[in-house]
């Protein structure tokens, strides 16, 4: 019985330590309310992060540019003016034999259309060096170099690839 009085001397001991602790003066301890650097943090996250500077080129590509453009233009303009003499060519020659007149001169006239078109290709290597050049620079920061050069090269490779079909369709013809 003694143990039991010990027992409920300390739950009565503790209950009112828990009581009086609740009448403990608030000043000493610190307040929940929301901090300025709260505040302050939650509107630096819900601020979307400002856009990045516009890149710029670097000095003297957009002429690079525009003149490997031009020259692929040019040869491009050359292949033109020789496509209606080379397609006619070949209709006169479809079904000759090689080495007759007929296939001789057709020959020719797809030659100088092949030719064109490897002048249009130097521009395309030339643009293949500067892209690799502007992926290296793109890892490093401005990624401008890069999309100006692919976009050069796809105007290039258009033109080649139209060169192309139309040389290869040429030779199909002249094949018999």
């Amino acid at each position: 019985m003694a143990r039991h009085k010990t027992s409920i001397a300390f739950l009565a001991a503790l209950g009112s330590a828990t009581v009086l602790s609740g009448c403990a003066d608030r000043d000493k301890f610190p307040s929940l309310a929301r901090r300025p650097a709260e505040d302050a943090y939650r509107a630096a996250r819900a601020t979307p992060p400002a856009p990045p500077p516009p890149a710029a080129m670097s000095d003297g590509m957009a002429k690079k540019l525009a003149d490997l453009t031009a020259q692929a233009q040019d040869a491009h303009a050359t292949f033109e003016a020789a496509r209606a003499s080379a397609t006619r060519a070949v209709s006169l020659a479809r079904g000759a034999a090689k080495g007759t007149e007929n296939w001789s001169v057709a020959s020719l006239a797809v030659a100088r259309l092949e030719s064109a078109r490897a002048r249009a290709g130097l521009p395309l290597a030339e643009l293949d060096r500067l892209e690799t050049e502007a992926v290296n620079r793109a890892v490093d920061g401005s990624d401008a170099d890069l999309k100006a050069v692919r976009e050069a090269r796809g105007q290039v490779e258009a033109l080649v690839a139209d060169e192309s079909s139309v040389i290869d369709s040429l030779l199909s013809q002249l094949a018999g």
